[in-house]
């Protein structure tokens, strides 16, 4: 089920609002309309045998045009008589009537065509998700059309809709976009927005080995990019089993310090190699809808240290070295009967820098991870050196492999409340990440619960850089506050403007596990973006959606006001006992808010007591709680 959606209206563009104004000129009143004053003399045609995300396309631009001009065009198969006026969507027989020299191939999977013949216009676009992408980027970028949220759209009015004259053609950056957050789990949602990843909430259920019953993104929408069940990332013990293994082939994993650990596998190991193909080949066999299947390191920094592991790592200069003659191992195992699949794995801590001579094979994906780096400052700022460094590797890793994709973070792993300043340099990255070559992207975010830190706003502006690298960031930012929060947008620009001015221009560096008392928060710019939300609350208040909003967002002030009041020692500042003094006042606000909102996790894969939370909190800051407010 999909919420209903609000709609925010308004005219996208001075030509529409000129059509709307009054009676038309003699000259518009000879321009093709595809509609005019709730009505329109256009048909949609699709192939008698069109796919699934065609058909779906042709609906979405039926349905989108319908809100927007009140006319509701027909849908028709290209076996009926054609007509003057008519929007063609997809590969159809009557492309040839028109002429069109379309390079089909050229197009791949994702690429479209809009063109304006005569009194038709074409959307059409490669197998499987070309047209349905045409489709919404006619929407968007023609017809004002946005979609901020799962929840919350942008469809503007026209009384007159004139057919555009078009000749475009898009094939986009990336092969792989994902924004992994909760509130972007939404298979409308991410079509729309042209994110074809689909994690997302099924990678929740692969930890419990439960399989998620529907992808978000299903055959309407053109399937997706998807990762195997049980294969997204760190997958060693998974493909051999400690469990199993251990205790009769330790030899299978690896050596460390002399003695046989499960940390990790051996990577030179013949039959760690073999039982790996087998898993991987397996998995192909049993899951043909899915695309890649990861053979990755597992989440620590404990590599094998064997003679032929350290032989190769010595030789290859990087932890690389055997983890690749393992992975292309496999992938050369699986290539002659799954030549369409990939074989992916981290380029991740010990092991992301490029090897010295190695290199994957075709079928590989190598991805790349950037973790140790501070997340206030562009990573080509070269602002500290693991930024630094990071690009190094970047570039090289640019020159090394023919597809390379990131794992990029977006929040703070530890907190998730706490206000991290990387809004601004979101696009940044991702231009970074395009001009060297990268084919695809995965921005990890807080993905197992809802209302972390300004989440939806992250979810909305990466989708949009993701698809096009140089949107225009003040744009997108702006239009979302004013869709998200209404008559508080300003105040929250200002919110968003005072923590990044402060961290830009600071000798700050932030990184994904921050603590509260992190420096790029101090108590005087909390109490300043305390008294903001005061502003945005009060601009809110006779707009109850909008002002629900402000008040979950504020979460994240309010928590870390929180908790740097209960952290400060006895030899507190003036700007600390004012932090505590306010911390007090905001207490029984900010718990209102926070046991009612959907949060079910302040960190990472923890899930959070907030009855405990606020009993501990409140004793923390010297809160008397009485048996009333307790069970509130």
């Amino acid at each position: 089920m999909h919420p209903q959606p609000v709609f925010c209206l308004f005219s996208a563009t001075l030509l529409f609002l000129a059509g709307c104004a009054g009676p038309p000129t003699a000259q518009r009143a000879t321009e093709p309309m595809l509609a005019d004053a709730g009505r329109s003399d256009y048909q949609i045609v699709i192939a008698r045998a069109a796919s699934p995300s065609v058909n779906y396309a042709a609906q979405e631009l039926q349905s989108h045009l319908e809100k927007i001009t009140g006319a509701r065009l027909p849908i028709v198969a290209d076996t009926e008589a054609a007509r003057p006026h008519e929007v063609l969507v997809g590969k159809s027989s009557r492309m040839s009537s028109l002429g069109l020299a379309i390079d089909w191939a050229a197009l791949g999977k994702e690429g479209y065509v809009l063109r304006t013949v005569g009194e038709q216009l074409v959307i059409a676009g490669g197998e499987p998700r070309g047209t349905l992408y045409g489709v919404y980027s006619l929407l968007e970028d023609h017809f004002g059309c946005r979609w901020f949220t799962p929840e919350i759209e942008r469809v503007p009015p026209m009384r007159q809709l004139p057919l555009p004259r078009l000749d475009e053609r898009k094939v986009p950056v990336f092969e792989y976009r994902e924004t992994y957050t909760w509130e972007s789990f939404d298979g409308n949602w991410m079509a729309r927005n042209r994110l074809n990843g689909a994690g997302g909430r099924g990678r929740l259920l692969e930890r419990q080995n439960i399989r998620p019953p529907v992808p978000e993104l299903d055959a309407r929408h053109g399937g997706s990019v998807r990762f195997g069940f049980g294969f997204f990332v760190h997958t060693f013990d998974k493909l051999v089993s400690s469990n199993q293994y251990f205790a009769v082939h330790p030899e299978y994993f690896a050596l460390r310090k002399g003695k046989r650990k499960t940390s990790q596998l051996c990577c030179t190991n013949e039959d760690v190699i073999r039982l790996c193909t087998e898993a991987i080949r397996a998995g192909m066999r049993a899951q043909p809808e899915a695309t890649v299947f990861s053979l990755s390191q597992s989440d620590n920094r404990e590599p094998c240290e064997c003679d032929r592991c350290a032989a190769l790592t010595k030789a290859e200069e990087s932890g690389m070295g055997p983890l690749l003659h393992l992975v292309n191992r496999v992938a050369e195992g699986v290539e002659k009967e799954f030549p369409d699949k990939i074989v992916e794995t981290l380029a991740y801590q010990w092991s992301r820098q490029p090897p010295k001579t190695m290199r994957p094979r075709p079928n590989v994906v190598i991805r790349l991870a950037d973790i140790e780096c501070c997340f206030a400052h562009p990573l080509a700022s070269g602002c500290q050196e693991a930024n630094k460094k990071f690009v190094a590797d970047l570039q090289a890793w640019a020159k090394a492999c023919n597809r390379l994709w990131i794992w990029d973070y977006t929040t703070d792993y530890a907190h998730y409340l706490l206000p991290l300043p990387n809004k601004r340099l979101l696009d940044d990255n991702i231009r970074l990440f395009a001009a060297n070559h990268v084919a695809g992207v995965f921005e990890q975010g807080t993905y197992d619960t809802f209302d972390s830190e300004m989440v939806a706003l992250k979810a909305y502006l990466i989708a949009k850089f993701l698809w096009n690298p140089n949107y225009d960031e003040a744009l997108a930012t702006r239009e979302f506050l004013d869709a998200y929060y209404g008559p508080a947008a300003s105040a929250i620009q200002r919110y968003l403007d005072l923590i990044h001015d402060y961290a830009g221009k600071q000798p700050v560096h932030v990184g994904i596990f921050a603590k509260p008392t992190h420096p790029h928060l101090t108590p005087e710019m909390l109490a300043q973006a305390s008294a903001l939300w005061d502003e945005a609350e009060s601009l809110a208040k006779n707009n109850v959606a909008a002002l629900d909003r402000v008040r979950r967002s504020r979460m994240s002030v309010d928590y870390t006001i929180a908790e740097q009041a209960r952290a400060a020692e006895k030899g507190r500042t003036d700007p600390q006992r004012a932090l505590i003094a306010l911390a007090r006042s905001r207490f029984a606000t900010f718990m209102q808010t926070f046991e009612r909102s959907k949060l079910t996790r302040i960190r990472e894969w923890k899930d959070v007591d907030k009855a405990g939370y606020r009993t501990k909190l409140a004793t923390d800051l010297g809160i008397q709680l009485n048996a009333r407010t307790k069970a509130e």
